[in-house]
């Protein structure tokens, strides 16, 4: 009798615990909900502004800002070697990033500064600061001081203006102090490159661009390949040492990051455009490899990159990039590398209805593979009327003074995608990480840099065989590795007299090692 009377106790008691689990909220899944901030518009150029901003990101749910700090050449922040954002809305002295910062965190908000790469100027009149990348190696200068991306008749300016060529070791240096910069100095929680990519162009081929040329790296890559004649624009060894010289650079700001702030977020606004590959080997067929040489999916892959954000810009309406959007979308999920995928979306190009109806299908899980979250371009288009020929093909439900009301509210097709606030998604590799990094440079004894030499790393262990990882230096003598496990490594020079040179890998650390050949 007492054991039935104890089981029925227990029966009771399990019984009332599942009811209370069951009437407990489930906590809504964590998301990145981003709004891309340009600096072309209002949005973080006054303390007004920024104020304004926060408000409405908080008060529509979102948890992340990419705010535009570099346009071309130019800085919204004070503690910066370039000159600030000549507008006559903008105060130079006042320093917008570090008001973001404040603002926002008070609010919770993620701030990653967003900074344009590449581009450097394009209007037709110069920029009157003489601090100005442009004025110091932009059209006017010649030789090595030029650094410019050019076409194969030298033409500097193309249909997005002027742009620095990747190939060119002063750049890639100045390129990634310009991150390095703003890591050091200000408390961002991520990093987001933009343009870290060569220009489009109007050569329409199926594979290769005219762009590319600069001089010095078009000497380089002769150097390299012992050959003198000028490579056609879709020439495969071409194309893969364009590819290499932004992929050398991302790697290095990623890594340069790193050795700052280990907990740093570093993502990229990455190119989606046309077909969407059908597998992972055709992405080397498609538009980011093609017509801009950026290897998005290869940085994820090597771990150079904490999320990559594709610009996922569709026109809901036309029928062929819808399905291009959606095609890119199935292929995104499917091939994050354990990095994440946040889809952005051109809100501006849609009414509220279309958006909601690209969110669902970008959160819509493929299996186990989903996004990690969704960012809109751009936090200016969502509170304006859209352009009359977009205003001429969609419907406009929403009057403009709150064009973000739609988050919240939903439609009668789609429910309100952001009803309640989330925080970001846990990332597992910074906030508890297995592998560290490493980051070197070669030189000969002369200091000066070693260009393209392979540079060999193996781990020590009791076997007498391990895996040898090799890598090429850039134009600075600059390598680096990601995801090392913890140990004692080797490192040298390959086919070099010198000695190898040891050096230890600790979890979520960046080892540094200078070579002498």
């Amino acid at each position: 009798m007492i054991s039935r009377l104890l089981t029925l106790i227990w029966l009771v008691g399990i019984g009332a615990y599942g009811f209370a689990r069951e009437d407990r909220p489930k906590a809504p899944p964590m998301e990145f909900r981003a709004l891309w901030v340009d600096a072309f518009h209002a949005g973080i150029r006054s303390p007004q502004e920024v104020e304004e901003l926060v408000k409405e990101a908080k008060q529509h749910n979102f948890n992340a800002i990419f705010v535009q700090v570099r346009r071309r050449g130019d800085a919204l922040y004070v503690k910066s070697f370039e000159p600030p954002l000549a507008d006559a809305a903008y105060d130079p002295s006042f320093d917008a990033l570090q008001y973001v910062i404040e603002t926002a965190h008070r609010e919770g908000l993620e701030v990653h500064a967003w900074i344009n790469a590449m581009p450097v100027w394009r209007d037709e009149a110069p920029p009157t600061d003489t601090r100005h990348v442009f004025v110091r190696h932009g059209i006017a200068k010649n030789g090595v001081e030029n650094w410019l991306t050019a076409s194969p008749t030298g033409e500097q300016r193309f249909p997005v203006g002027y742009f620095l060529d990747a190939g060119h070791p002063a750049v890639a240096a100045y390129v990634a102090e310009v991150y390095a910069n703003i890591v050091r100095n200000y408390a961002v929680d991520g990093i987001h490159m933009d343009y870290i990519r060569y220009p489009e162009t109007e050569y329409r081929s199926a594979k290769g661009a005219t762009v590319g040329y600069n001089a010095v790296s078009l000497t380089r890559f002769q150097k390299m390949t012992h050959r003198q004649a000028l490579p056609a624009p879709d020439d495969p060894e071409w194309s893969e040492w364009r590819r290499q010289q932004v992929t050398q650079l991302v790697r290095r700001i990623y890594i340069e990051a790193k050795a700052i702030n280990p907990r740093i977020k570093v993502s990229a606004a990455v190119i989606p455009w046309g077909r969407p590959p059908v597998d992972e080997k055709d992405f080397q067929n498609v538009a980011p490899m093609q017509r801009v040489f950026q290897n998005w999916h290869g940085w994820l892959q090597e771990g150079i990159l904490d999320m990559a954000v594709p610009m996922n810009y569709a026109r809901e309406y036309d029928p062929q990039t819808r399905g291009w959007f959606d095609g890119w979308i199935q292929w995104e999920k499917r091939h994050q590398h354990k990095r994440d995928i946040v889809v952005g979306l051109g809100a501006y190009m849609n009414d509220p209805q279309d958006t909601l109806a690209q969110i669902a299908r970008a959160r819509k899980a493929e299996g186990r593979n989903r996004i990690e979250g969704i960012s809109f371009f751009s936090y200016a288009s969502m509170l304006r009327t859209p352009s009359a020929q977009a205003a001429a093909q969609v419907a406009i439900s929403q009057p403009a003074t709150d064009r973000l009301a739609f988050l919240l509210g939903g439609s009668p097709s789609y429910a309100a995608p952001f009803n309640e606030p989330v925080g970001t998604p846990h990332l597992e590799w910074i906030e508890k990480p297995k592998h560290g990094w490493l980051m070197g440079t070669a030189t000969d004894l002369s200091g000066t840099a070693l260009d393209g030499v392979t540079i060999r790393l193996r781990k020590r262990g009791w076997f007498p065989f391990r895996r040898t990882l090799r890598m090429t230096t850039d134009g600075n003598g600059f390598f680096g590795y990601t995801n090392l496990e913890p140990g004692r490594y080797l490192v040298a020079i390959a086919d070099a007299k010198g000695p190898k040179a040891q050096v230890t890998i600790a979890e979520g650390r960046v080892s540094k090692i200078d070579l002498r050949e």
